[in-house]
């Protein structure tokens, strides 16, 4: 360090938040001292134990760490900051001098530099400036404490959203008993009145449906948790629901649908209900048809849902996707669409909007395979 250590600046609020408990992991016991009494002398840092032999295990703010400990400790942070739903920094101080960096173990220089891409968040080169170290923690601890106060509104929200599904779904599940009920003591016109409310009530039931799934989606920190699901299952189930909701509705498949596995999640289901829902709420023909076609390919698998409906104009499928700088609050925008675009994207899909051989719209998902055991299809069936 090149220069003497200085207070730290008095909090003008009068509040004082606990200190950011920074763990320091250097080889060099010289530094690591040093890097410990600068840190004890700042009332805003605790500096902990320097014994990081159980670094996974340890409640920490921040590290700081060389090298040499990077090596040895990279893929312990690594699983660190991945389980912690909030920001976790890691300062890497790095040496200047060839001869220096010789220590680094058996370690190739590739090797690190992938390890310092996967774990480190600031670096700092020797020898250290204070005024520069300053800087950085303070940085570091900022976004640090941003990443925090997102996390508790997020939480917040989710909490929020769990208690008013559960609550609009009870109220909505006793206005249409109601509604059933007084729709044997009405005359024609009433009855007509009543199977709208219905209607209306039960297109609450599917939004709010929808809302929770976009609350689960918000549950999953970071990249979300792919696997291998079998499309036959998942598309086969959602045909069955909807040919039992929808008795009026032609629902027709080509082809046959193939039992293959491909890289999505829980929330598979929740793509074709909403694109098979959509196809059939939207539709304002006499016998509304739909058409599912599967095509099998090698390193991906495609399921094309259309329709005989009005259609989506092509100058309108950005916006009905929420594509646009406004995103779902454009007034095209279907809640709904939004989902499964965002699904499919995370899913690291596609989807494309075509127009439909039926007059209507065809929408096309392009999900990648996930490697399984070969087993036979399903056979298709109108």
């Amino acid at each position: 360090m090149t220069e003497s250590p200085e207070p730290a600046p008095a909090d003008p609020s009068g509040t004082e938040p606990p200190p950011t408990r920074i763990l320091p992991i250097l080889s060099s016991t010289g530094n690591q001292r040093v890097l410990v009494n600068w840190l004890q002398q700042q009332d805003q840092y605790e500096a902990l134990s320097d014994d990081h032999a159980g670094v996974p295990d340890r409640d920490f703010d921040m590290v700081i760490i060389d090298e040499q400990s990077l090596c040895e400790h990279g893929t312990a942070l690594r699983e660190r900051k991945e389980e912690t739903e909030a920001f976790l920094p890691v300062l890497l101080v790095r040496s200047d001098t060839a001869a220096d960096r010789l220590g680094l173990q058996d370690q190739t220089e590739a090797e690190t530099e992938r390890v310092v891409g996967q774990v480190v968040d600031e670096i700092l080169t020797t020898p250290i400036a204070i005024a520069e170290l300053r800087r950085r923690l303070a940085t570091l601890t900022r976004i640090r404490d941003q990443s925090l106060a997102l996390q508790r509104k997020t939480d917040q929200l989710l909490l929020l959203n769990r208690v008013t599904h559960h609550d609009i779904q009870n109220e909505m599940n006793v206005l249409m008993g109601f509604t059933a009920s007084l729709e044997a003591h009405t005359d024609d016109a009433g009855a007509e009145i009543c199977q709208r409310v219905l209607d209306s009530s039960q297109n609450v039931v599917d939004l709010m449906g929808v809302v929770r799934e976009f609350g689960e989606i918000l549950e999953t920190a970071g990249e979300p948790d792919l696997q291998a699901i079998n499309l036959g299952d998942v598309l086969t189930e959602q045909l069955t629901t909807h040919r039992s909701t929808f008795d009026e509705t032609e629902f027709v498949v080509t082809g046959e649908i193939p039992r293959v596995d491909v890289r999505a999640n829980d929330l598979l289901g929740s793509v074709f209900r909403n694109l098979l829902k959509n196809a059939v709420q939207h539709n304002d023909t006499d016998t509304p048809r739909v058409e599912i076609t599967v095509r099998d390919g090698d390193e991906t698998v495609t399921v094309t849902i259309a329709d005989n409906g009005p259609g989506i104009p092509p100058d309108r499928r950005d916006a009905v996707l929420g594509r646009t700088e406004q995103g779902p609050n454009h007034p095209a925008a279907g809640l709904g669409l939004y989902l499964v675009d965002t699904l499919v994207d995370q899913y690291g899909g596609t989807l494309r909007i075509t127009d439909s051989t039926l007059s209507g719209v065809a929408i096309g998902i392009e999900l990648s395979k996930q490697p399984t055991a070969e087993v036979d299809g399903i056979d298709g069936d109108s």
